[in-house]
């Protein structure tokens, strides 16, 4: 008999009309008090009077009345809190049901597990289940449902996401695949929520900033640990947290849209009230990231405005504004810059140049310029918002401060980190005045600071800046925040620079235990912090440990980004190197049984030398799809490789059919000759500058040998390039580039080579590459400008990358490559 209450309890549900039949017999039991009693104050004074004499649940009375009618198999679990107003609650239900029926989503009738309900409230029999129930036959359950309502209440800070029960609930309901999660809030919290909409947007953006199911509690703490400890284990409570945003969001979104339609249908779509709804729910869309339809009210309410208010109406200039911030989010910064213009002509005029909002379009008005990569051209707009800024609110303002880091920002990405460390400071000095040394925006510019300081190569104090930042975000957000697993990363990577592994992986290990638990398990970012310990190991010399951590980012990225996204191939050709590690050592260790080998000749070495280097370019090719440009440059290495033992080069290897082609190409490298003319001077000082930064680097300059092209049968060329490359574990990649020049910044088509412990770089594959970066100089390499360009710091110098139209492999390959590189180098 326990057993089928126990299956009773986990299967069935009410119906609708049971609902309804219960909201009225708590009206007609308490008229005057119903609307205010909550689930708690129901189940005292009704279910359990009712149910007291049977010892029974209130779905047993319902069957007695009528099995067939009023209970079936659940379709709908609900999770609530129980100091919610009863009658709330199940008008909810209520509605739900009615939704579904008008959508005809589902032929089937909706019956509600309601715990009110399904459980015998005269005894506590969960209370005695064990953890093992919950986490196998209670998410079960939940998964054979199908559908989880979630009923919300206050919006403004949800009770649910407060108590570790709720909690449980949600998690069981996003942790199942197939399992649908559904928010909804009563009539009241609507109404609420639509004021809020049309009068202070923000507190709906700070609403979904407040849901932290960290913050749940329990009445018992051992229900707590296990609820957390599922949590963290399973989706995360960043996946959590994320989920219940994006159902508020996406229930914000469809009353918006509601209300503006609603207006238009009343033909009140040509009135001020209207412009400023649709003013209101473009900045919520683009508060929610939803720039293209932020445009789109955006400019419904403009033709509006200028009507109502005319050429110079503030609201005008308002929507100019939000309409360029929103251009700028989209990426098409000329019209974000048309747009800035609009709404500075006007304040100029209308406020006077020295107003902080003129001054608020003069730093917005950098923004596109800077996205762009015109550094100057955003400073200049920074520095005059700065100026009036400085002038109308006080130097010590926390929008000035805003200012001093957006300035910061344009001098870091132009390599000038002394400047950029300059306007760091400033914003520090400011933010510690007016918000307080433990602010979390106080450690976010400690952070800039660390990152600047890293990129001129200052790792002390890089790490001693990240250090103040990690304890400020560890007493203000937690341990376990994403701003602290950064921190952490951060202070890993200057430790590396520092070559101090011990630390560097003690904070990588970190990083990677709060990114778990923030993020769960299975998601792409606790992937890269598995991959960067694994990597982290292989440089130590623990083999094992390398492949164990390795192996576990390729397969998370494998389940979440799938098997072509760059991730993943780097995972791969990490697991690749360190396989190639393992078999180097297991061939060149000898052992007891069998002595080392004899020295072996120059000409073995240099055979030996060939086919590893053959070898390596092969699994390169492999792994990125090999392009006809990298298998022209393989056939190159192999004539070349043919003939090193000869001596004796071959023109038949050139891979020229005949004299009329070697005849065209000799033609059409003339041409190319003519153009670079102009180009000569200024790779000439850009390589004694370079040459004058390794010196003061203490860096050894590179032999001529390394730099000469593979495919020149050059014997000390592949010697070297191979045993450099087995020193650095590089991953050899080639393609074409776009490289920024160092004078007059245009951008030229460069023929890259990654390999032998350098970035190498021509005019053209068959061309020996007349340039380099040593990896052991560099400091970062990052994507900017949405992604669209890649950085390459060394001291005293970025090296800026794009794609060319000819390239095969993405920025994100050569950037983990670099990465990858740069760390075996130290």
């Amino acid at each position: 008999m326990m057993a089928d209450d126990s299956e009773h309890r986990l299967t069935d549900g009410v119906s609708v009309d049971a609902v309804k039949t219960f909201l009225a017999d708590l009206k007609s039991e308490f008229p005057d008090t119903y609307t205010e009693m909550t689930t708690e104050d129901a189940c005292k004074q009704l279910v359990v009077p009712r149910t007291r004499q049977d010892n029974c649940a209130y779905v047993d009375l319902l069957r007695k009345q009528s099995s067939h009618e009023h209970v079936g198999k659940a379709t709908v679990f609900v999770s609530h809190a129980w100091r919610y107003k009863i009658a709330d609650v199940l008008n909810v239900l209520l509605e739900f049901a009615e939704e579904q029926r008008v959508r005809k989503e589902d032929s089937q009738p909706v019956f509600f597990w309601f715990d009110l309900f399904m459980n015998n409230q005269n005894a506590n029999i969960t209370a005695n289940l064990p953890q093992e129930w919950w986490s196998t036959t209670f998410k079960e359950s939940i998964a054979n449902i199908g559908r989880v309502l979630l009923v919300l209440m206050p919006w403004r800070d949800p009770v649910p996401l407060t108590r570790a029960w709720c909690l449980w609930e949600i998690f069981c309901g996003i942790s199942n695949e197939g399992t649908e999660v559904n928010i909804r809030l009563p009539n009241s919290e609507e109404k609420a929520l639509e004021e809020a909409i049309r009068g202070d947007f923000e507190a709906v953006t700070d609403t979904l900033v407040r849901v932290q199911a960290e913050r749940a509690e329990a009445f018992n703490p051992h229900d707590k640990d296990m609820i957390f400890e599922a949590i963290q284990n399973g989706v995360g409570f960043a996946a959590l947290n994320q989920a219940v945003k994006d159902q508020l969001r996406a229930w914000c979104l469809h009353k918006m849209v509601a209300a503006v339609e609603a207006m238009r249908a009343r033909g009140e779509d040509e009135t001020a009230a209207f412009a400023a709804l649709c003013t209101q729910v473009g900045s919520v869309m683009h508060e929610f990231g939803e720039h293209g339809k932020a445009i789109a009210y955006y400019e419904t309410a403009l033709p509006i405005a200028l009507r109502t208010e005319g050429e110079d109406g503030r609201n005008v200039a308002g929507l100019y504004d939000s309409l360029g911030i929103a251009y700028t989010k989209t990426g098409e910064y000329d019209k974000a810059i048309e747009h800035f213009e609009k709404a500075l002509a006007i304040k100029v005029e209308v406020l006077g140049e020295k107003h902080p909002s003129t001054a608020h379009t003069y730093g917005n008005f950098g923004l596109p310029y800077l996205q762009k990569g015109e550094n100057d051209q955003a400073i200049k707009y920074f520095e005059r918002s700065l100026a009036i800024k400085a002038e109308t609110l006080g130097e010590r303002h926390p929008d000035t401060a805003l200012v001093y880091n957006n300035i910061g920002g344009a001098y870091e990405n132009k390599a000038e980190y002394g400047k950029a460390i300059e306007q760091f400071q400033k914003a520090l000095a400011v933010k510690v005045e007016t918000l307080g040394e433990k602010h979390p925006s106080t450690a976010q510019t400690y952070g800039n600071l660390g990152n600047a300081y890293y990129k001129q190569g200052k790792h002390d104090m890089a790490i001693e800046h990240a250090e103040k930042a990690l304890q400020v975000f560890v007493e203000t957000l937690g341990e376990n925040h994403p701003n602290t697993a950064q921190t952490y990363k951060s202070m890993g990577r200057a430790y590396v620079g520092k070559s101090d592994y011990i630390k560097a992986m003690q904070c990588y290990k970190k990083a990677l235990a709060i990114t778990a638990r923030t993020l769960g398990e299975k998601h792409p970012d606790t992937a890269t912090a598995y991959l960067k310990v694994g990597i982290l190991q292989f440089q130590s010399g623990d083999v094992e440990q390398a492949r164990t951590y390795i192996q576990r980012a390729h397969s998370i990225y494998m389940a979440t980004l799938g098997p072509d996204h760059p991730n993943t191939r780097r995972a791969a050709q990490s697991l690749q190197l360190i396989q190639a590690g393992a078999v180097s050592r297991e061939q060149s260790a000898p052992t007891e049984h069998q002595p080392a080998s004899p020295t072996s000749s120059p000409q073995q070495q240099e055979t030996t030398a060939n086919r590893n280097l053959l070898l390596r370019f092969i699994s390169s090719a492999v792994v990125h799809r090999s392009s006809t440009a990298r298998r022209n440059l393989l056939l190159r290495f192999l004539g070349a490789a043919a003939h090193v033992h000869s001596g004796v080069r071959d023109p038949a290897t050139t891979g020229s059919d005949s004299e009329e082609e070697e005849e065209e190409e000799e033609e059409e490298e003339e041409e190319e000759e003519e153009e670079e003319e102009e180009e000569e001077e200024e790779e000439e000082e850009e390589e004694e500058e370079e040459e004058e930064e390794e010196g003061q680097t203490g860096k050894a300059p590179v032999s001529s040998s390394r730099q000469t092209d593979v495919g020149g049968g050059n014997v000390a060329s592949t010697t070297a390039l191979h045993d450099d490359a087995c020193k650095h574990s590089t991953q050899p990649l080639a393609g074409w580039l776009q490289k920024r020049g160092r004078w007059n910044t245009a951008f030229r088509t460069r023929w890259c080579m990654l390999d032998g412990g350098h970035l190498l770089y021509s005019t053209a594959p068959e061309r020996a590459a007349r340039r380099h970066i040593p990896l052991s100089t560099v400091q970062s390499a990052e994507l900017t400008q949405d992604r669209e360009e890649l950085h390459v710091a060394v001291p005293g110098r970025t090296f800026v990358f794009r794609l060319d139209a000819r390239s095969e492999l993405t920025l994100a390959d050569w950037r983990n490559a670099i990465e990858m590189g740069a760390s075996g180098a130290k």
